[in-house]
C-alpha cells in the first residue's frame, strides 16, 4: 500500500508538471502556495537585500515580506504600475529594479482582486539575471502558462484554485539554475541513514508526511484539465465575464474595476453597487437567492489602495468551468432588484 500511494503522489507530480509545462524532479508538493513562497523569500532574501513587487500583491506575499522588513531589513519595493488598475508594464518593473541593487523580483501573475492578468513573461525578460518568482495561484488552470517558457526562477501556485484539486495543497516549481534553502527540515522516507537532508529534489524541500489524498486529488484534476484543455476554461470564463460585466454595468449604478474587455483577464469580476455596503448586498445574494460571492478587500489591502477601494473593498465574483449561463444571470438580476427596492 506504501508503494501504491508513492507511485499516486509521483503520478501526480508529473500529470502537474505536463500540465504546467514544469519538470516533474523540480516539482514539489506542499501545504500551500503560502508555505512556498515564504520559503522562497526565508531562503532568498538574506539580510539588507532588497525585492520588487507590483502594488496588486495578496498578503500570502506581502505579509512575510513585511515580517522581512521589520527583523531583517529587506527593502521591499512596489511598482504602481501606470495603468488605471495598477498592472504595471514590463519596462516599469525593469526601471524599478534597475534603480538599486535588487535580489528578487515577486508578482502576481494575475490580481485576485480585479482578476487583470500581469506580462510575466515580458517581466522576466526585463529583470533577468535578477530571479522574477511567479504566484500563479490566481491563474494556474484558468489560464495558459508554460512554465519553462515564462523565464521565471519559480513559480507557486495552490492546488484548490484554478486546479480544481482539494484544498491543502500547494506546487513549487523551480528552474534549473535556481535553488532554495527548506524551511522545514525532518523525514522523507529516503536517505534514513543519513541526520542531514537529503541533497536531490524532491526530497530536500518535501518534509514530513505528505498530504497523500491531496496530492492524488490534485492528480486527477489536473488530468481532467489536460483532456479538457486549460485554453478551453479560459474561453468558458471569458465568455461568462463578457456577459456579466454588461449585465451588472447597464444598470448605471455599478462600478466594474479592472475589466475593460480587451486586456488580458481570469475569470473574475469586482464591482461596488452605488449605496450599498458590499457586505450587507453580498450576504443578501446568499441568503436570498444562494449566490456565493465574496465581499471586502479580498487578502489584498495594497490593491485596493491602488484602485481607490480602500477600505470598503469590492464584491468580488469567480465564474469557473462549472457554471451555466444561468447562474450568471441569476446575479445579474439579483443586483437589479436589489436596486429597484431601493431605489424604485
Amino acid at each position: 500500500m506504501t508503494v501504491a500511494a508513492s507511485r499516486t503522489i509521483e503520478a501526480a507530480r508529473i500529470e502537474v508538471a505536463a500540465l504546467l509545462g514544469g519538470d516533474p524532479d523540480r516539482t514539489v508538493f506542499g501545504p500551500g502556495a503560502t508555505f512556498w513562497l515564504n520559503t522562497i523569500m526565508a531562503s532568498r532574501l538574506p539580510r539588507g537585500s532588497r525585492v520588487v513587487v507590483s502594488a496588486l500583491e495578496h498578503t500570502a506575499v506581502m505579509r512575510p515580506l513585511r515580517w522581512l522588513d521589520t527583523h531583517r531589513g529587506v527593502e521591499v519595493a512596489v511598482v504602481r504600475g501606470s495603468s488605471p488598475h495598477g498592472v504595471p508594464s514590463a519596462d516599469e518593473v525593469g526601471a524599478c529594479v534597475a534603480e538599486k541593487t535588487t535580489n528578487l523580483v515577486i508578482m502576481t501573475h494575475a490580481s485576485n482582486v480585479t482578476g487583470a492578468v500581469l506580462p510575466i513573461a515580458e517581466v522576466a525578460k526585463a529583470v533577468a539575471p535578477i530571479p522574477l518568482v511567479v504566484d500563479a495561484a490566481q491563474t494556474a488552470g484558468s489560464v495558459p502558462l508554460h512554465f519553462a517558457e515564462i523565464g521565471a526562477a519559480a513559480l507557486v501556485c495552490s492546488g484548490h484554485k484554478g486546479l480544481l484539486g482539494p484544498p491543502g495543497v500547494g506546487v513549487l516549481m523551480l528552474a534549473p539554475d535556481f535553488d532554495v534553502e527548506p524551511l522545514v527540515r525532518g523525514g522523507t522516507g529516503s536517505r534514513s541513514e543519513s541526520e542531514e537532508m537529503p541533497e536531490h529534489l524532491p526530497d530536500r524541500l518535501e518534509a514530513g508526511t505528505p498530504n497523500g489524498v491531496g496530492i492524488a486529488g490534485l492528480g486527477v484534476a489536473c488530468t481532467w484539465l489536460r483532456r479538457h484543455s486549460i485554453e478551453a476554461v479560459r474561453h468558458h470564463a471569458h465568455q461568462f465575464i463578457g456577459r456579466l460585466a454588461p449585465g451588472l454595468a447597464e444598470s448605471g449604478n455599478v462600478q466594474l474595476y479592472g475589466w475593460t474587455g480587451e486586456s488580458p483577464h481570469t475569470g473574475l469580476l469586482s464591482f461596488r453597487v452605488r449605496g450599498f455596503d458590499s457586505g450587507e448586498l453580498a450576504a443578501g445574494h446568499d441568503r436570498e437567492h444562494g449566490i456565493c460571492v465574496r465581499a471586502g478587500l479580498h487578502c489584498a489591502p495594497a490593491a485596493h489602495h491602488r484602485i481607490g477601494t480602500f477600505p470598503d473593498g469590492t464584491i468580488r465574483v469567480g465564474v469557473g468551468p462549472f457554471n451555466i449561463e444561468a447562474d450568471v444571470d441569476a446575479l445579474v438580476l439579483a443586483v437589479r432588484e436589489a436596486l429597484r427596492r431601493k431605489y424604485g
